[in-house]
């Protein structure tokens, strides 16, 4: 079973403080992109993991691949079913690590559905979503289709109709920059003690702040989303990091319409108007040291974890500094 496993860029982040449970509260909107890892399952003798790239550097990965997501998703649904459902997992990786794309929670995502087909478990999305849960906030908005609304510490997820809806053009850049994401949040609080409440970009009600973005979705004009897109981790991150606050200067000099951090970074997104003027951003002089890619948002009624699915357009994909072939078995 051949698999595409996307990832995500969140549009909006509003953040609030610690909750009981030691998590931040968070409320974003988040949406699929047609850039993705492959994921191969099959039923075998035992439970394996191979993982390969020609893009992206996997040094930060694991070894133990008992503690990749992927695997933990077999672990955690074979717990869940009381079975031993030994199978082969091999992935091709495309999407940076620790990039604030979601890459191994979409992986997760992806093995979580994929054995419920691959095994036959008839398992409703409520209990994928409820497990998913259990291995990270990120993982159930990837058992989702298109753009969703996630708020708690991200395992309330709720879909947002965008039927019809034309598709963004983005492009995502990253220099190489680790963002750890405590890291990240750390500079958050020092930024705002106290505070409990979320902020949305002017507004008090996040209701009335998600309708106007969805409807400036609707409507498809990027200059028209770029007012309101906004992530509130991005301070913190750009005055920990210079080299990830020079990666947004370097999109907005080369002619994005709005640019903003993914998650907790280090990865930066640019809205453009058409895939052309992606592709002129693409060769920008300073953008030359970054991997890049040149990728669109995907429409409702496509299954994150569902495939094989053909993007909308060709992934572009440049590497600034190209890392060796590698693998982790």
């Amino acid at each position: 079973m051949l698999l595409f496993s996307p990832a995500k860029v969140n549009l909006s982040l509003a953040v609030s403080g610690l909750r009981e449970d030691g998590y931040h509260g968070l409320d974003s909107v988040v949406t699929l992109v047609s850039l993705g890892d492959d994921v191969t399952l099959e039923r075998a003798a035992e439970t394996t993991l191979e993982v390969v790239s020609d893009t992206v550097d996997l040094q930060s990965m694991p070894q133990d691949c008992e503690r990749n997501l992927a695997v933990r998703a077999v672990r955690l649904i074979e717990q869940s079913v009381g079975r031993v459902l030994p199978t082969a997992i091999r992935i091709v990786k495309r999407i940076p690590l620790g990039g604030g794309l979601g890459g191994g929670s979409s992986n997760a995502a992806t093995v979580l559905k994929g054995m419920n087909e691959l095994w036959h478990l008839g398992l409703p999305l409520d209990t994928l979503c409820a497990l998913g849960a259990q291995l990270g906030s990120d993982v159930p908005l990837f058992l989702q289709d298109g753009t969703v609304r996630m708020c708690g510490r991200g395992e309330q997820v709720e879909r947002l109709n965008l039927s019809g809806a034309p598709s963004l053009c983005l492009v995502l850049a990253n220099d190489g920059t680790h963002c750890p994401t405590p890291q990240v949040y750390r500079g958050w609080d020092v930024r705002h003690p106290g505070v409990e409440n979320f902020s949305y970009k002017g507004l008090t009600d996040g209701d009335v702040f998600c309708d106007n973005l969805r409807l400036s979705l609707q409507k498809g004009k990027v200059t028209d989303v770029a007012t309101w897109v906004f992530n509130d981790l991005e301070a913190p991150c750009f005055d920990q990091f210079p080299g990830v606050r020079g990666t947004a200067e370097a999109l907005q000099s080369a002619g994005c319409d709005g640019v903003l951090l993914c998650g907790s970074g280090g990865t930066v997104c640019g809205m453009v108007a058409s895939a052309e003027v992606g592709e002129r951003v693409l060769a920008h002089p300073a953008l030359a040291h970054c991997w890049r890619a040149s990728v669109q948002t995907l429409p409702d009624g496509v299954m994150a974890a569902h495939g094989p699915l053909t993007p909308i357009v060709m992934v572009r994909i440049h590497v600034g500094q190209p890392c060796p072939s590698a693998s982790v078995k």
